[in-house]
């Protein structure tokens, strides 16, 4: 966690206040929970909704298999993996782990979650065939044979090759646990309009662009929730969201930046909560554009950013400057010793001139401050840029399907690192059926692919320590892309809300870690 000015946690670990009405009368004694956001997705499908805007809505509607406890050691950061829908897991070799389903977890509409609906949720038909009902679902899944309800409560997963990260990635995005019966009645689409999960809250309404109204689930199995209704208000404006927030419109505002700190610090009744997430913002180059097909140009464009300049003139120093494309959650397979990314504008100068480069001008696209601070953060690197002789210029625009159109250069991104293991998101959002082979046309070497698959598969030690280090250094020479940051994830929270932010996208309200004063 980050320590700003004026700001103050409450213990997250507290318990849900014990309400004893019941019914509407409960409900009505209990506090709804506004929250301002900069965006909202399309769709409440929880994998199609994977990213930044709504990872923080599906968390509240769906629970995992397994759940990662982020306050295990109080810390908001912790890996800690604890029961959830399933109530046991034992791994019976290294390519298999079977799990047991705990007793009466409901599903929103009354039903009780089965094997049969975990083992759907993470079946090939859904999530990783060869036509899966959502698409995105292989990118997030493992290297899955087959998922068996072996009973009403036991489920066997199986991968193709050996993966000890299987654990963890039950707990990750992809394992948010779906009713099979229902979601095959209604196909994903109409299901991410009308999402029956699990959470602690369910959807009452949902009017994509504009809000997302939820209600509290009072057979939630982790206990009662602690607000009546929980509103995401998309409000686009970073200062009308903090605006909104000092007036009262709203209890918590989404994606502030520090230039919103002075403005939170001057008043007694909100205050500003912050964490490094699990994340990085990117830069993307599309490697088979002519002007960046030569790897000198895109290794040139990276050794002339000054990373530590950004964080200090965007950031106020918050954001995370990493020593390479990893995190320490990985544990053992960090290597806190790796150097930092380089700033050397001379040698920038130099890769520039030998790659023949003769001003041809080169565009990076965006939607505009869809990541927070994103703009900004270009117009910086436009100008490192354009010092060491490289022609940029910035086109915003209004959809991503116009930044990905033909005649794409540079794009932005970012990565979630969806489980705290190097599998992810290097060997898989870069690997081989990552969208930077597949459509920004980085023609990989063969050593990047295989290492890639090595450390997939490879447990936790020295071994995969080192495949993964070897793993960085293609990337960073072959540079299809550069890591800026890890940004800091600011809310401002109306005082006396005992709430605290995690180290991920999603914000997390369930009772343990969701209580109002009185």
């Amino acid at each position: 966690m980050l320590d700003l000015s004026r700001r103050s946690f409450m213990a997250g670990s507290a318990a849900a206040a014990t309400l004893a009405a019941t019914g509407v009368s409960a409900q009505a004694k209990r506090p709804e929970l506004r929250i301002a956001v900069q965006g909202l997705p399309v769709t409440l499908e929880p994998v199609n909704a994977i990213g930044n805007v709504g990872n923080r809505v599906t968390n509240a509607l769906f629970d995992t298999l397994i759940r990662r406890d982020f306050f295990a050691d109080g810390s908001g950061t912790a890996t800690a993996l604890v029961p959830a829908i399933a109530k046991s897991w034992k791994r019976d070799d290294a390519r298999t782990v079977t799990v047991t389903i705990a007793d009466g977890i409901k599903f929103h509409n009354g039903e009780t979650v089965t094997a049969k609906d975990v083992a759907f949720t993470f079946s090939a038909d859904r999530a990783w065939g060869t036509k899966p009902m959502v698409p995105r679902g292989p990118l997030f899944s493992a290297n899955f044979e087959s998922v068996e309800a072996l009973d009403d409560k036991t489920v066997r997963f199986k991968t193709k090759a050996d993966d000890f990260s299987l654990e963890k990635r039950l707990a990750s995005w992809i394992a948010w646990v779906v009713p099979e019966k229902l979601y095959r009645e209604q196909g994903p689409e109409a299901f991410g309009l009308k999402p029956i999960g699990t959470g602690p809250y369910k959807l009452v309404e949902f009017i994509p662009g504009d809000r997302v109204v939820l209600e509290a689930f009072d057979d939630y199995y982790l206990g009662r929730p602690t607000a009546s209704r929980v509103t995401f208000q998309v409000v686009p404006e970073v200062a009308t969201r903090a605006a909104g927030l000092i007036s009262g419109d709203y209890d918590i505002a989404c994606a502030l930046t520090p230039d919103n700190l002075p403005m939170l610090t001057s008043q007694s009744h909100v205050e500003a909560r912050s964490s490094q997430i699990e994340n990085v913002h990117l830069v993307v180059y599309q490697s088979d554009a002519p002007v960046l097909s030569d790897k000198r140009m895109r290794q040139a464009l990276n050794l002339s950013i000054d990373r530590d300049l950004i964080n200090k003139t965007l950031w106020g120093g918050l954001a995370g400057i990493t020593n390479g494309f990893q995190i320490p959650q990985y544990g053992v397979v960090y290597d806190p010793k790796r150097p930092g990314f380089k700033h050397d504008p001379a040698a920038a100068r130099e890769l520039v001139k030998a790659a023949g480069y003769k001003g041809e001008p080169i565009t990076f696209r965006t939607l505009n401050d869809y990541y927070v601070n994103s703009v900004a953060a270009i117009q910086m690197m436009l100008e490192m840029w354009k010092a060491v002789g490289i022609n940029a210029r910035m086109e915003i625009v209004d959809q991503w399907s116009q930044v990905l159109a033909p005649g794409l250069q540079i794009r932005n991104w970012s990565n979630g690192f969806q489980m705290p293991d190097a599998a992810t998101p290097l060997p898989s959002d870069w690997g081989p059926k990552g969208s930077v082979q597949t459509v920004h046309g980085w023609k990989a070497p063969q050593a990047f692919n295989d290492l890639a698959a090595q450390v997939a598969s490879m447990p936790d030690g020295d071994d995969r320590r080192g495949a993964f280090q070897r793993l960085l250094d293609i990337w960073e020479d072959e540079a299809p892309g550069a890591v800026l940051y890890r940004p800091v994830e600011i809310y401002g929270v109306r005082r006396g809300i005992n709430w605290k932010p995690v180290s991920f996208e999603f914000m997390d309200l369930r009772p343990y870690n969701l209580t109002f004063p009185g």
